[in-house]
């Protein structure tokens, strides 16, 4: 395959179905049943899981899926990484790390998303790894669309649940491994001008195994994403909603996303104000893990968790959106502003400033297309023996107000910014000279060949 066909691939449009019906809420209850009897033989407790999991409105009838291309797909990916796991040992930018995908998902079969021959190959690819990221990838790109549907006058960022819960209790131990904290792998915050958030959790997987392999999955997802509520205990409170997607990847097949949910309160209306103040700086609580509940008879009891009272409501919608800001502003190489938006304890999981020599950690790239001008970062990587650039940014004025905590005349601007972009999309593209596109949040990431007639990055 050229470089040429690669950039073709990337680009086409094929479908991803979507999996959610009562028999996978039966499926997945006796997988959870079967867990938990395995953990009484080793002596330890049921894990606590929601009263009630139902297939999401949406994604029931046979033909429900998402129609995406695989760049808009590995954009989720990098949104979704470019403010997780950063640190002084990384030798590139995180979002980076979704150029290893470029070639190993594919259309075939009737317009039918599947790995390809190379995503397929585990001398190139890490089978665990690849799951890991690629059950990401189509389970966050899932969400997004269906919650989009229900909610069509929201947006909705993407924020790592890592760094969120960093800013509600210090880290004890070592940190567990990427998939292991029993917490959620992700939030999705639904914004509107002027409206209180809308908070969900996201606990999306991937696996190259039989359906068996998702229902396990989705079993354990109930747990994890069963672990923030808001109000005073699960008595005086609601869990927040949660969808647990898990994405079956298996070898030869079309890929199929499995989706559940659960009922909660999401919505972090703040007493007294139609909406929360976003500029506030938030600083770092000390919760406590634990959620308090009743047992199987009725006596009080506990589960793992944090419930977040209703005067603590604002906090937590500031950190939510200034969480976001910083992945934002990540994403187009401004770590270092970033930084500012951030607890203490959250700038600590960021890593240390001052990194100069880290591709991709510097807003040092600009140009403009179609009469925008986009700031951000570049990476050149080798793909089919030649080079290739990609860059990832915001526009010029979007960053000012990120850059300036203006995150509410951020948010107002997006429209107008969104409008302009589908305006001058082909423009934009036809100047860049390859593959371009821009999420709801106003982020673009776009890829060509390196060549000499390009219209320079400043």
């Amino acid at each position: 395959m050229d470089l040429k066909t690669a950039f073709e691939k990337l680009n086409e449009e094929s479908v991803v179905s979507f999996h959610s019906t009562p028999r996978l809420v039966d499926q997945v209850r006796g997988r959870a049943k079967h867990l938990d009897r395995e953990r009484v033989k080793k002596k330890r407790p049921p894990l606590a899981r929601p009263g009630r999991t139902f297939p999401f409105p949406g994604a029931q009838n046979a033909a429900s899926g998402m129609s995406v291309t695989p760049w808009q797909l590995l954009h989720t990916f990098a949104r979704a990484v470019a403010l997780a796991g950063q640190g002084s040992a990384r030798a590139l930018a995180q979002q980076w790390d979704c150029l290893r995908y470029v070639t190993a998902i594919e259309t075939r079969d009737g317009r039918r998303m599947r790995l390809s021959s190379e995503g397929e190959n585990w001398h190139t690819h890490k089978r665990s790894l690849q799951a890991r990221d690629l059950g990401s990838a189509f389970g966050l790109s899932a969400a997004q669309q269906l919650l989009r549907e229900r909610y069509p006058d929201h947006r909705f960022d993407v924020l790592d649940a890592e760094i969120v819960f960093s800013a509600f209790r210090p880290a004890k131990g070592r940190r567990p491994a990427a998939g292991n904290s029993g917490l959620p792998n992700h939030f999705l915050v639904g914004r509107k001008p002027g409206a209180p958030l809308r908070i969900f959790a996201v606990d999306a997987r991937g696996s190259h195994g039989k359906p068996e392999a998702q229902h396990d999955q989705l079993a354990r997802s109930q747990h994890r994403a069963h672990t923030l509520l808001l109000g005073e205990s699960d008595t005086r409170g609601e869990p927040v909603p949660a969808l647990m997607l898990a994405t079956s990847l298996l070898k030869g097949e079309g890929i199929e996303t499995r989706v559940l949910a659960t009922d909660g309160l999401g919505i972090l209306t703040v007493p007294g104000k139609s909406a929360p103040n976003l500029s506030e700086p938030a600083a770092d609580k000390n919760l406590y893990p634990e959620i308090d509940t009743r047992d199987a008879d009725g006596l009080p009891s506990s589960r793992p968790g944090f419930a977040i009272h209703e005067d603590h409501w604002e906090w937590l919608s500031q950190i939510l959106a200034r969480t976001g800001a910083a992945s934002l502003l990540t994403f187009a190489g401004e770590r270092d502003t970033a930084r500012g938006l951030l607890t203490e304890r959250q700038q600590k999981l960021l890593g240390p400033t001052g990194s100069d020599s880290t591709p991709g950690l510097q807003c040092d790239a600009s140009i403009t297309l179609g009469g925008m001008t986009f700031v951000g970062t570049d990476q050149v990587f080798r793909l089919r023996k030649q080079r290739v650039e990609v860059f990832s940014a915001l526009l010029s004025e979007q960053r000012d107000l990120l850059a300036n905590w203006r995150l509410d005349e951020h948010e107002a601007r997006l429209p107008t910014v969104l409008k302009a972009w589908h305006r001058n999309k082909s423009v934009v593209e036809h100047q860049w000279g390859g593959l371009v596109h821009m999420d709801s949040s106003g982020a673009l990431l776009a890829i060509r060949k390196q060549r000499r007639s390009n219209r320079r990055l400043l």
